[in-house]
């Protein structure tokens, strides 16, 4: 269903980058940080407003040490909840200074169906992560040993924003491993320069632009129809985020974000 793949992918579009200790910095965020996204379904000149997002950063105290408790939000607009409703949840606790992931949890209520997925990440005797699922009331428990560079979805979109751009040059390539469900995934990203963008809402920023190695199939027709634009400042912002699908394409862009952690200076002004 076209509704629900565009609210998996705004999650999935941050995830592409190397994770290893020569590129990863301090967090590029902080306690209170929002940022709101309007997801489109464009076709031709017609523009969709499908839905939005809402990522948010707290502190959360586990086992007596503070961590950051980061949450996203999806959900379709009410005109399009008639014809299919998505109320999607995802939380994760992680460390404050290497953001590792520590407690994860993602709650999916689309239309008629229902998934809540946790993972309990080990490292001590690992790592490995402890699963436990109910999908539509079934049930299931599971261990697996994982690498110690696979995160899930939404620590990577935070430690994506955390990464020493200063390293990074034009044409310069990244692996990255992405554990989604039981199943680690193997995808890459090229940083391809700075450029100027406008959006919809008639904001101007210069931004950092990447292309990620995408999983050709059901929705992508090419493994490079998919393009990342995220803010030159220090706080690594996702601004917009355009991909082609088999019939017209998605655009994600950011609508609204306050307290940033650095200036908010990849805005270009009138």
């Amino acid at each position: 269903m076209m509704l629900k793949r565009i609210l998996y992918i705004l999650l999935c579009l941050f995830a592409f980058v190397d994770m290893n200790a020569q590129t990863f910095k301090e967090p590029a965020f902080k306690e209170g940080e929002v940022a709101v996204y309007n997801i489109y379904y464009n076709l031709g000149f017609v523009w969709i407003h499908a839905g939005d997002v809402e990522f948010s950063v707290k502190n959360v105290k586990e086992n007596g040490v503070d961590h950051f408790y980061l949450q996203l939000a999806g959900y379709t607009i009410r005109s399009f909840d008639s014809f299919y409703r998505i109320r999607d949840t995802f939380h994760v606790s992680v460390t404050k200074d290497s953001l590792l992931p520590c407690n994860y949890r993602e709650v999916k209520h689309e239309d008629t169906y229902f998934c809540d997925r946790r993972y309990h990440y080990d490292y001590q005797n690992g790592p490995k992560v402890y699963c436990d699922f109910n999908r539509k009331g079934v049930k299931s428990k599971d261990t697996l040993g994982i690498a110690s560079d696979v995160f899930d979805l939404l620590t990577i979109c935070y430690r994506f924003r955390s990464i020493d751009m200063t390293k990074v040059k034009v044409g310069d390539s990244f692996p990255f491993k992405m554990l989604y469900d039981k199943e680690t995934y193997d995808l890459g990203l090229t940083y391809k320069g700075v450029e100027d963008i406008k959006l919809k809402n008639k904001s101007k920023y210069q931004a950092l632009k990447f292309m990620p190695k995408l999983i050709t199939g059901d929705l992508f027709k090419k493994e490079d129809d998919m393009v990342i634009y995220v803010s030159t400042d220090d706080n690594h912002v996702p601004l917009y985020i355009e991909t082609k699908i088999k019939v017209g394409s998605v655009k994600v862009m950011l609508q609204s974000i306050k307290n940033t952690k650095y200036p908010f200076s990849s805005k270009i002004e009138k």
